[in-house]
């Protein structure tokens, strides 16, 4: 692979991490090896959120052509099929010097699965601990990969991030529920209040763990950022509901304020 082809990928993956930009912008605050990393597994993620966006054919069709795609994944994490897309190599490079676990990666396409299937069958309205497990092994994995990559490998500490990205994925999901619901994608199988309530309690259960000690390693409230953006959501719409204009909308100048202060903060532990 020449130089040119080297820069033309990671140009590539940039772009494909900056399909999001709160995540994009807590990763702005790790050191240099880690952000590389961080920013691939971003790419990755929203790779695999691509497949879900609704197809403009029919949505069996879609729902079939996107299963497809996340069992070629599959096949290339678990080493039954060449890397053959630009990000797949340095995906697994990730994996094989140990600083981001398979089974990891494994549950971000699980979780793309689980709503995929939710898609296909619109009039099957899924379980709560169906749509709690698919969050857990999205935005809540994704939150684990960042620790990984950051050094954290305590399972009590991992399984905080987890909540910490459960929250975040709940906030978001309250954010920008009518762009969310307009575009075909699955969403919490209740009332939006549910949906509050649930992304409350997977807050709380961060915080209690943020409180049970006096400290934390640096990696870990670095990859625990989102959680800032999960509370000032939820606050959000505590106050003024489905009345805040969010959705679909770039973030304000207060939480990006916010989350800049809090990885300040977590930034200078190391």
């Amino acid at each position: 692979m020449t130089a040119s082809t080297q820069e033309t990928d990671a140009l590539s993956i940039l772009r494909m991490a900056s399909a999001d930009p709160d995540r994009m912008l807590c990763t702005a605050f790790m050191p240099h090896p880690a952000r590389e990393r961080a920013i691939v597994l971003l790419a990755f993620h929203n790779e695999l959120l691509r497949v879900l966006q609704p197809a403009r054919s029919s949505a069996v069709a879609g729902s079939l052509a996107g299963m497809v795609r996340l069992q070629w994944w599959r096949e290339v994490l678990e080493g039954r099929r060449p890397p053959e897309h630009h990000l797949a190599p340095r995906l697994l490079e990730t994996v094989v010097d140990g600083h981001l676990s398979r089974e990891t990666l494994l549950r971000l396409v699980l979780s793309a699965e689980m709503e995929l299937d939710s898609q296909a069958r619109p009039d099957s309205a899924p379980a709560f601990d169906t749509w709690e497990q698919m969050l857990r092994d999205g935005a809540g994995a994704l939150s684990v990969g960042m620790g990984e990559i950051l050094g954290v490998r305590e399972p009590e500490r991992l399984n905080a991030l987890e909540r910490c990205g459960m929250a975040y994925g709940a906030g978001a999901m309250l954010r920008h529920w009518s762009v969310l619901e307009g575009g075909g994608r699955f969403l919490y199988p209740g009332p939006v209040s549910g949906l509050y309530q649930a992304g409350c309690a997977f807050a709380a259960q961060a915080d209690a763990f943020t409180q049970q000690e006096e400290e934390h390693p640096a990696g870990w409230h670095l990859a625990a950022l989102p959680l800032v953006l999960a509370r000032r959501d939820l606050a959000r719409h505590a106050t003024a509901g489905q009345k805040a204009v969010q959705a679909g909308r770039p973030r304000g100048i207060g939480d990006k304020l916010a989350v800049m202060f809090a990885g300040w903060k977590a930034a200078r532990r190391l």
